[in-house]
């Protein structure tokens, strides 16, 4: 079976209460929620497996309402939704201190101020680099050249050299950033890029009359410029991803409700009345 005639069996299934589709669920997911919680918070795994067991909890309420309520159109399209939700959900446990040797967190009016007359490909290398991530990291996340990503940081280096110098994946000021990506995916614009539209420019099947408008307004809008690094994360974390040992499924299996299958009655019990 494909991968994605299996993304297309495992959400329904899990909304059906599936064990076995929650198995599948977890394999696949657990080690991209706990990726996630490691860049974007300063948490060890046991308080990230806490943090995606509370999360398992919130998707499975009242039927699932949340999940449900996820795209089942693609897989990317539900993993950039399944990223939103988490950082939200971080969020909401993050302490809104930092590291006192980080320089000051940064503010959407000083990324504006950053990113003016900034190539879209630099927007794309600064951006990513204050979420967290390392050059090496965002050299395999863009696919490009040591060179360019270091081309890409230079305008990061007067203000944020402790990001250009970072070799770990940690974002230095989770709380603040956090907010930051949710206030822009929040202004979205009437002429902002559909994910679903951005998904096919990232696959090469947009033409140059699509994708070259979707890039020139992407360049100068934050809403579209988070959504686009969202995208590209995903796609990164899934490309990268092991699926998560059976054996420490089982655990977070508790925290999923099953729906118990009915039993067709006995041929003895039919005749019983029963």
């Amino acid at each position: 079976m494909s991968k994605l005639m299996i993304f297309h069996t495992t959400l329904p299934g899990c909304e059906e209460g599936n064990p076995e589709a929650w198995k599948a669920f977890l394999a696949d997911y657990t080690p991209i929620a706990l990726e996630l919680f490691g860049v974007y918070s300063p948490w060890d795994t046991e308080k990230r497996l806490d943090c995606w067991r509370d999360a398992l909890r919130a998707l499975t309420a009242d039927d699932c309402k949340i999940l449900k309520a996820f795209s089942h159109q693609s897989e990317r399209e539900f993993l950039v939704g399944l990223r939103a939700f988490l950082l939200d959900l971080a969020a909401t446990k993050l302490e809104s201190t930092q590291d006192a040797t980080a320089p000051p967190a940064p503010t959407i009016e000083l990324l504006g101020s950053l990113f003016t007359d900034l190539p879209l490909l630099h927007q794309e290398i600064a951006f990513l680099a204050l979420a967290g991530y390392s050059q090496g990291t965002i050299k395999n996340i863009l696919r490009i050249t040591p060179a360019v990503a270091e081309e890409g940081l230079s305008r990061l280096r007067a203000n944020y050299a402790p990001v250009e110098e970072r070799i770990q994946d940690r974002c230095l000021w989770p709380s603040a950033w956090i907010e930051i990506c949710r206030a822009a995916r929040a202004d979205e614009q009437k002429d902002c890029t559909p994910l679903r539209q951005l998904i096919r420019i990232l696959d090469g099947q947009a033409s140059w009359y699509d994708k070259s408008p979707a890039e020139t307004h992407r360049s100068k809008c934050l809403h579209c410029l988070e959504h686009w690094t969202a995208l590209l994360e995903v796609v990164a974390w899934d490309r990268g991803r092991q699926p998560w040992p059976a054996e420490k499924i089982e655990p977070l299996l508790v925290v999923v409700p099953f729906k118990q299958e009915k039993r067709k009655p006995s041929f003895f019990a039919r005749m019983l009345g029963k």
